[in-house]
């Protein structure tokens, strides 16, 4: 009873706001075994930011329109110009409904794709770290994908949701690592406030079609490209 009541003492009631995360991509390890020469010739990380919106029963993830110059200089004073594309994808999470819908782009289109909310593996694990203030406890598993994920999550916060779609934990997820510095999304603002209208609302303006085909269609165009994209985005040489 007192551990119960502890936990709720330092738990903070929070129904709504905002969080803004970082995606941080590791671009060499992205790249072909043949291809060892182009990592003197772009950036060894790719960072974009996302919002996460979120009220007591739903969440958008998506990200934050870029605002810089679009071109970035690689390694080197007279390296080439690396030209960054944010793709608009946006994660709408139903948690009464347990649906997921999201928008994504692709070749300069835009998807609608709809699906059951799954439960996620996770496994709890015994390591903690503080990140942003925040006590975190860890939790991982591998998905169908044979990828390596690692959660960070915080019970001072006692909301199920985190970036992307990664769920289902007893707190806020304020972090996310796939294959250990693949990929590592991490909160770095919270702006605990009333949403404004129109802030969260579920995904549109896209052809519609099942989470089956998409990823058949990505991998077909993605083999006969030769190409790797980025998650949130992708990156194209430009030679000076």
């Amino acid at each position: 009873m007192f551990v119960c009541a502890s936990l709720a003492f330092i738990s903070e009631k929070i129904e709504q706001g905002v969080i803004t995360y970082s995606t941080k991509v590791n671009m060499h390890k992205r790249l072909p075994a043949d291809q060892e020469d182009m990592k003197k010739m772009i950036p060894e990380f790719s960072t974009t930011q996302s919002q996460l919106f979120f009220n007591e029963t739903e969440s958008l993830f998506k990200p934050v329109p870029p605002d810089e110059n679009p071109f970035e200089q690689g390694p080197g004073i007279d390296g080439p110009r690396v030209m960054r594309m944010v793709l608009q994808n946006e994660t709408y999470l139903d948690r009464e409904e347990d649906l997921i819908t999201q928008l994504k782009e692709f070749m300069g289109k835009k998807y609608i794709i709809k699906k059951e909310s799954r439960r996620l593996p996770w496994k709890l694990g015994d390591e903690s770290k503080e990140i942003q203030g925040y006590l975190c406890r860890n939790a991982f598993f591998t998905d169908e994908n044979e990828r390596e994920i690692m959660a960070w999550y915080t019970e001072e916060i006692r909301i199920p949701i985190g970036p992307e779609t990664y769920h289902g934990l007893p707190g806020l997820i304020l972090e996310v690592a796939i294959n250990t510095d693949d990929m590592i999304i991490s909160a770095d603002k919270f702006d605990f406030r009333a949403l404004k209208k129109n802030e969260l609302k579920l995904p549109k303006g896209g052809q519609e079609m099942s989470d089956e085909d998409y990823r058949a269609m990505v991998q077909e165009q993605m083999e006969k490209m030769g190409a790797q994209g980025g998650q949130g985005g992708f990156r194209m040489m430009i030679r000076n």
